[in-house]
C-alpha cells in the first residue's frame, strides 16, 4: 500500500492587502448590501469579484472566513481612529466618549451590511462569534483600563470589576448602533439620539451620575 499523500495546504498569505483579497472583500460587501449572509455563496462572490474559484480558495476556505476577515479590517479601522482619544486622559469624559463614539458610528453606518451580517449570524456560526468577541474585546480592554485610572483619581466610583462594566458598555453601544442603523426604533434613528443614550449610560456606569464628573476648565 502506498503511503498517504499529505493534505494539500493553501498558501493563503493573509495580508488582506493583495489585489485578489481586496476584490473578494469588495464583492462580498456589495453583495451583502442586497442579500442576507445565508443567501450568499462562494460562487456569487467570485462572479462578483471576477475571480476564479482557485483564486478564492487560495486565500479563504469559506464565505464565513471572508466575512470574519472583512470584519477584522473594519474593526481595525474603527479602533485606529478612536483608540487615541479613548486611551488619553479624560479631562472631559463626556466629550472623549462622544467624539470616539461618533467616529465609530460613522464607520458602522458605512459598513453596516457586513457588521449586521456578523451580528445576525454569530449565534449560528462560531467563527463569527469568536471573531466579534476578539475584536470588540480590544475596546473592552481600553475602557476597562480607563475605569481603573479614573477610580485611582477618585472621580470614578463603584466596586464592580472594570472589565464587567466595560463589557456591558461595549455590548450596549453595539446594540444601540445596530437598532439605530436598522431604523426599527424611531427613538434611535438620529445619530445624536444614539450618542446621547450611549454617553449617558457610560457616564452613569463609570461615575455614578449621568452627567459625569465636574470638568476642570
Amino acid at each position: 500500500m502506498s503511503p498517504a499523500l499529505p493534505a494539500r495546504q493553501r498558501p493563503r498569505a493573509h495580508t488582506g492587502e493583495q489585489a485578489a483579497e481586496l476584490a473578494i472583500f469588495a464583492a462580498t460587501e456589495r453583495l451583502l448590501e442586497d442579500s442576507p449572509l445565508h443567501e450568499l455563496s462562494v460562487a456569487k462572490i467570485i462572479t462578483e469579484a471576477g475571480l476564479s474559484r482557485a483564486s478564492f480558495y487560495h486565500y479563504f476556505s469559506s464565505k464565513f472566513e471572508v466575512v470574519a476577515a472583512l470584519m477584522a479590517r473594519i474593526w481595525d479601522d474603527i479602533f485606529s481612529e478612536t483608540h487615541t482619544r479613548l486611551e488619553a486622559d479624560w479631562d472631559d469624559p463626556g466629550a472623549a466618549l462622544r467624539t470616539s463614539l461618533a467616529t465609530g458610528m460613522e464607520r458602522w453606518t458605512e459598513h453596516r451590511s457586513v457588521i449586521h451580517a456578523v451580528l445576525e449570524n454569530q449565534h449560528a456560526v462560531p467563527a463569527l462569534a469568536e471573531a466579534w468577541a476578539a475584536l470588540s474585546g480590544r475596546f473592552v480592554a481600553v475602557i476597562a483600563d480607563q475605569i481603573v485610572r479614573e477610580r485611582a483619581t477618585g472621580r470614578a466610583v463603584g466596586d464592580v470589576p472594570p472589565e464587567t462594566i466595560a463589557t456591558m458598555l461595549v455590548c450596549g453601544a453595539e446594540r444601540v448602533f445596530y437598532v439605530g442603523s436598522t431604523g426599527s426604533d424611531e427613538r434611535l434613528v438620529k445619530s445624536g439620539q444614539r450618542l446621547d443614550v450611549v454617553v449617558t449610560l457610560a457616564l452613569a456606569a463609570i461615575y455614578g451620575t449621568p452627567v459625569g464628573p465636574a470638568v476642570t476648565p
